[in-house]
């Protein structure tokens, strides 16, 4: 963990260069470790800091959100022609234990941490500042950086830690609530989800004043030209963001009253105007430049000037003969965007008329293709946390009968342009999982969560089952060294 650290210091502190417009962040190569926390505008360039290099493409700008999570949780058809597909056979197969995945793995784990270790370098010097900050600021600050910090270890849980439902008590995870270079203990995950939970309740606490609970997400600059740190916050973990993650951890860690909890009060936000659902003439109204990732239904989402290299470089299919990301045809046909009654699915929906866009006999994901309007905030956006989730949280967590939530599921296809289900099953809500979250990285943890099939095909017996070696990724050599 010592090397993790020093890289930390050395790279995230002084060489974190690049920058979305919203962010306003001065290169910190001009900066000194001193400089960034002695003043206001420090410490908030250091929390931005924080969020940018959440876009790395071992965390959420590639491997926790589009490619390697997605892979592990059946999204796309990967052949076997190794000239093609390389290193992703072995990982559809689950085969954690090969150089490359094992090497990719160590990265992943690394960058989380590191940047766990930047919460708390931020977090400790905040407790012991005499910085005079404006307004609520110093509340915010904090509540964001916990917020993260419960995050990064929340979904390093998720993908190294035991099948929870399955093994609480199992040795998981470090948690780290301090800045150090000495190597935590691991604690089972029972143990890491008190402390998730406690990081994550504290920053509610403390953002209990965000402007999104009375002025909404303020998804454009003030007109004054003064500090945006208060605006874009959909772009930042604000108060409904934590709200909405409490209802994830919740559902996650077997607490179904906290889940609904939660999850309904996000969704009474939405009724209330704050993430209205999506308005349909600017999804399959404008033919030419739709909303792909419904804007408006999105709680959290990261800003990444680049998004259009997530098209580009895995979803285009000007990219064949090279490896291509899709769904299987068979399994898109019949049962996510076909089936009828039988499955929920519709080509009616929303989310495929504007998300799958035919090219010779395929269909090929176009959620992160630029917009015509490339320079818009929303051409930006990478979806953490949506609206549609807080449905299928209150569904499933509504009673212990799974039936009982058919009615949250109802409201949220009604918004996708599609009829009611007259009934609710664990895998008619799966299929609507896919639907909603195709693409975002969370089909693996929730078929983890659930302990249950990871769904490949429209043939259940192609489908991997349930097991350890599905879906218990193993700890970094760097972790296990120490």
């Amino acid at each position: 963990m010592k090397r993790i650290f020093a890289y930390m210091i050395a790279a995230a502190l002084l060489t974190l260069t690049s920058c979305d417009a919203w962010l306003n962040v001065k290169p910190y190569d001009k900066m000194s470790e001193e400089e960034l926390l002695s003043t206001e505008a420090g410490f908030i360039k250091l929390l931005n800091g924080i969020y940018i290099e959440l876009n790395s493409d071992m965390l959420y700008g590639a491997a926790l959100s589009v490619e390697m999570v997605e892979i592990m949780g059946g999204a796309y058809v990967i052949g076997t022609d190794n000239s093609v597909w390389g290193n992703y056979a072995d990982l559809a197969a689950y085969k954690y234990q090969t150089d490359y995945w094992r090497a990719r793995l160590n990265e992943t784990w690394n960058k989380a941490y590191a940047l766990i270790l930047n919460c708390n370098l931020l977090l400790e010097n905040l407790e012991k500042t005499t910085v005079k900050f404006s307004g609520d600021n110093y509340r915010v600050i904090k509540g964001e950086a916990l917020a993260l910090r419960a995050m990064l270890h929340f979904d390093m849980l998720r993908l190294f830690g035991p099948v929870y439902s399955q093994n609480p008590d199992a040795v998981a995870i470090p948690y780290y609530k301090k800045y150090s270079v000495t190597p935590n203990a691991l604690l089972m995950a029972s143990e890491v989800a008190a402390e998730v939970i406690r990081d994550l309740n504290e920053a509610r606490i403390l953002l209990a004043n965000d402007p999104v609970r009375t002025s909404g997400t303020m998804t454009s600059a003030p007109a004054d030209g003064s500090s945006t740190f208060m605006y874009y916050r959909n772009l930042r973990l604000n108060y409904y963001a934590v709200t909405a993650l409490l209802a994830r951890t919740g559902l996650y860690f077997g607490d179904r009253e906290a889940a609904y909890d939660y999850s309904t009060e996000v969704i009474q936000a939405s009724s209330d105007g704050i993430f209205p659902f999506v308005d349909k003439n600017l999804v399959i109204g404008s033919p030419d430049d739709p909303d792909r990732i419904f804007s408006s239904e999105v709680i959290f989402a990261l800003s990444h000037s680049q998004r259009n290299k997530l098209f580009k470089g895995y979803y285009d299919p000007s990219r064949i003969p090279n490896y291509v990301f899709r769904m299987d045809n068979d399994l898109m046909n019949n049962i996510v965007y076909g089936g009828g009654a039988t499955t929920g699915g519709h080509q009616d929906d929303y989310r495929y008329r504007v998300n799958w866009v035919a090219t010779g006999a395929n269909r090929y994901f176009y959620k992160y293709s630029d917009m015509v309007d490339a320079g818009s905030i929303q051409n930006t956006m990478i979806p953490m946390i949506r609206l549609g989730e807080m449905y299928l949280i209150a569904a499933e967590s509504r009673s212990a009968d799974i039936a009982a939530g058919v009615g949250f599921v109802n409201q949220l296809r009604s918004n996708r342009g599609v009829g009611n289900l007259s009934a609710l099953t664990k895998e008619l809500l799966q299929y609507e999982y896919i639907r909603e979250m195709y693409g975002e990285g969370q089909l693996f943890f929730m078929y983890k969560r659930m302990y249950s099939p990871v769904i490949v095909s429209s043939t259940a017996s192609k489908n991997p089952s349930p097991s350890n070696a599905v879906f218990v990724l193993p700890l970094p050599s760097s972790e296990t060294d120490n």
